[in-house]
């Protein structure tokens, strides 16, 4: 396991032990979504919808489709211990959540892979199930751009603040990947703001 890819993926295989733990010792995915599901943790989100289809063997439409599935309501999540306080999270939150986590872990496993930036953006959002132009309020790529500016930053350590003294500069990153300047240069705003 010492692959970038492998390092990336330890955070979404743990979510995912720990929900198959929780389902496998209370068969209650209500006891599951409050134990093992975090509402601020996309990658939590998407092994718990990931582990869902396992199950039933079938993938997710809907939030509908889900609660009919898991026997869940949607009020349930309100009363559940891992909904931060006054936050308002809904089942279609958390199937859009998880549908974005696969999106953006894509994007960085084929920039880890080599891929260059028009290769990114032909990485479709509705390959997803998401629409083409999502827009996501509060988080780590409110849309398919943003999301792909993230991704680059993450994988060249353009947030860290140490990352641009100690990587190629900026230009260097951009002749790589094959971007214009002015991507990495939104990359590096964005993620410095």
């Amino acid at each position: 396991m010492s692959s970038k890819t492998d390092i990336k993926d330890r955070p979404y295989l743990k979510h995912l032990e720990e929900i198959k733990e929780a389902y496998k010792e209370s068969r209650d995915w209500s006891k599951v979504i409050s134990t093992a599901v975090y509402s601020d943790v996309d990658v939590a989100q998407e092994a718990f919808i990931d582990y869902v289809e396992e199950v039933y063997n079938t993938k997710i439409k809907d939030a509908k489709h889900l609660l009919k599935l898991t026997g869940l309501k949607e009020d349930s999540l309100k009363e559940e211990a891992n909904i931060k306080a006054g936050e308002e999270t809904t089942f279609n939150q958390i199937i859009t959540a998880s549908r974005y986590s696969k999106y953006f872990r894509t994007l960085e496993t084929a920039l880890e892979g080599g891929a260059t930036y028009p290769e990114l953006l032909q990485i479709s959002p509705t390959k997803f199930n998401l629409p083409k132009d999502f827009k996501r309020e509060n988080s780590v790529g409110s849309d398919s751009y943003n999301s792909i500016l993230w991704a680059i930053s993450f994988s060249y350590l353009i947030n860290e603040p140490a990352g641009v003294m100690l990587l190629p500069s900026l230009r260097l990153i951009a002749e790589e990947i094959k971007a214009p300047y002015s991507v990495i240069m939104d990359s590096y705003k964005l993620t410095n703001e």
